[in-house]
């Protein structure tokens, strides 16, 4: 385990290095749809984390948001997001972004590295061994009132007209007079999922991300002690769209709000 973490910390480095060496320096966008484009930082950081893999683990799958799936039917899959957050790093609006590599066993996170470079922040966890950001344990919040929590949140790459009337009224519930104080949004779930994991947001909800959105976070928030599920409470698996983090008395009463 140790061997497949300290890879996944150094291509990590080595791929938020291609992020800030490209950083404001970006003109030209690739759009597949009305709201999701990509850059060719994506696809170099990519490059690089594939090969990477290919190089050390031939035999493990891949599953990037930048190319086809690599499925050589190993129990050992690989999860990637070269560039989480390129609304926020082509455009400088916020320092939300970074490189997330997951290491899934049938299905499971069992390692997660997530690399802010504009932040010098490089969070990371295994499986039963604690999350850590820069060689420091971290833990999420303890807050237990729910009208003090700040609450992370990103509407997803879902674009339809029904997506967004869910979200609307699930943003209904919590911002009712028994939900939360604020809520957050940065272009980025990698970076506010961490930020639960440290403590410093109290929760986070999302409502249609893709695996690679969350398989690292969701290593590193279920380390630093927070409740990991689906908005419906179940517990979070690699096909959910859906995921709210936060600590265990917390999440109780955001699903006890979010499912009213």
């Amino acid at each position: 385990m140790a061997d497949y973490l300290n890879f996944a910390i150094e291509t990590a480095k080595q791929a938020g290095k291609i992020l800030l060496d490209n950083y404001g320096k970006i003109k030209n966008l690739e759009y597949n749809t009305r709201q999701h484009f990509t850059t060719r930082v994506d696809q170099e950081s990519d490059e690089l984390i594939r090969k990477r893999i290919k190089e050390n683990f031939p035999d493990h799958n891949i599953y990037s948001e930048e190319d086809a799936d690599l499925n050589k039917g190993h129990e050992f899959s690989w999860v990637i997001d070269p560039l989480d957050g390129t609304i926020p790093y082509v455009y400088g609006i916020t320092d939300h972004f970074g490189v997330c590599i997951a290491l899934v066993k049938n299905k499971i996170p069992i390692v997660g590295v997530i690399y802010a470079p504009k932040r010098d922040e490089l969070y990371y966890a295994e499986k039963g061994k604690g999350a850590f950001c820069n060689n420091k344990p971290i833990k999420t919040s303890l807050e237990k009132t729910i009208s003090h929590a700040i609450m992370g949140l990103d509407p997803g790459k879902e674009t339809s007209y029904f997506k967004r009337a869910v979200l609307g009224r699930y943003m209904e519930k919590v911002y009712s007079p028994k939900g939360i104080s604020c809520a957050v949004c940065s272009g980025c779930a990698s970076v506010p999922l961490c930020l639960v994991a440290s403590g410093k947001l109290h929760a986070y909800m999302a409502l249609s991300l893709e695996p690679w959105d969350m398989a690292a976070a969701v290593v590193i928030n279920m380390e630093a002690g927070a409740k990991v599920t689906n908005i419906h409470g179940k517990e979070w698996n690699i096909l959910d769209k859906s995921i709210l983090v936060s600590n265990s008395i917390l999440h109780e009463k955001l699903i006890d709000i979010l499912n009213k």
